[in-house]
């Protein structure tokens, strides 16, 4: 944690100081939306940085800043560490500020217009609810689409200064391609970036197994700073209990039949099957016999019918019985 705060004040000062690069401006966002703390250590740095960028206080830059670390009761030192000394103190914060304000009224324009185009980024979230499939036209020509239990979210700056998405859940990607500006996808510990490909993303939070699957084009994946890149009809699989990463070769075009209403399987165990059926159906499925769990299913299974008729689909021996008692369905051994 204390290394992550490090690196956070390096990034922020960088920002500040304007020698930030693409690349570490990225990592900083990022940090920002998964961590309140930073994200509020962010709002105060720009506020002080705004009020001491004013040109009418430039000749007295230094003098201002003393006097604001004073009333905001801010120790020496890196005034963004996060230290018993920082900006914690609001009503503090307010003094300062209101003091340095009262001098020029032109500065309360200036700090207005700088909270503004900073501080107020809007976000556009798409949530999908059980059961459900969205299909997305992104500002940039991009094709999302976004599987059941799922969130998508991205600011309003997304294709003119960057195309950064964040993921929770399950999502499939035609990226418009655009070599200046990078197309990524993060999700937890994951970065996937990509410039034009087509690509699917599972990654919901309650899942210990993470998976990327290439379908065309590249793409480039930091999984906790550790960097792959895949080509087409390769799969990156990530452990999270494990900290473990396989990358596999595959057909990565069955990953994608979710989108076409079809889940498609080349033996995928009858666990992993019931994972996703869960999800879609709403529903808890207990495997009560260990034979059912060593069994593994090819083939394609058509979301539109019912939860009772893919479940005995899948049994095609007809060697078990299947118990339905509120949303919990019980899969026993007859």
């Amino acid at each position: 944690m204390q290394q992550n705060d490090q690196l956070f004040d390096k990034l922020l000062a960088e920002y500040i100081s304007r020698k930030i690069s693409a690349e570490d401006k990225e990592k900083m966002f990022s940090m920002i939306l998964q961590n309140l703390s930073y994200k509020e250590q962010f709002e105060e740095a720009m506020k002080l940085n705004a009020l001491l960028r004013i040109p009418v206080f430039e000749s007295s830059k230094e003098a201002n800043f003393l006097l604001l670390k004073e009333k905001a009761n801010i120790g020496s030192g890196n005034p963004y560490k996060r230290n018993a000394q920082r900006l914690t103190t609001l009503r503090n914060i307010a003094a300062a500020v209101m003091l340095i304000l009262l001098s020029s009224i032109s500065s309360i324009y200036m700090y207005t217009k700088y909270i503004h185009l900073n501080e107020d980024i809007s976000w556009i979230e798409t949530a999908t609810p059980l059961g459900g499939q969205t299909r997305l036209l992104l500002p940039d020509g991009t094709i999302a689409w976004i599987n059941s239990k799922s969130e998508l979210k991205y600011s309003t700056f997304f294709g003119t200064t960057d195309r950064h998405l964040y993921l929770k859940g399950e999502a499939y990607f035609e990226v418009k391609k655009n070599k200046k500006l990078p197309f990524s996808v993060h999700t937890g510990d994951i970065t996937v970036t990509a410039t034009g490909t087509q690509f699917n993303v599972r990654s919901y939070p309650e899942d210990n197994k993470w998976a990327i699957d290439l379908l065309e084009g590249g793409v480039d994946i930091d999984i906790s700073g550790n960097l792959y890149s895949l080509v087409p009809d390769e799969k990156i699989i990530y452990n999270r209990a494990l900290d473990l990463v396989v990358i596999e070769q595959v057909d990565a075009y069955l990953a994608a039949q979710w989108t076409k209403g079809k889940l498609s399987f080349h033996q995928a165990s009858i666990p992993e099957i019931y994972k996703m059926l869960e999800e879609h159906f709403n529903v808890r499925i207990l495997i009560e016999c260990d034979e059912l769990k060593k069994e593994h299913f090819m083939g394609s299974i058509n979301l539109d019918l019912s939860l009772s008729e893919i479940l005995n689909y899948l049994d095609v021996d007809k060697k078990y019985k299947i118990e339905v008692k509120n949303n919990t369905v019980s899969v026993s051994k007859k």
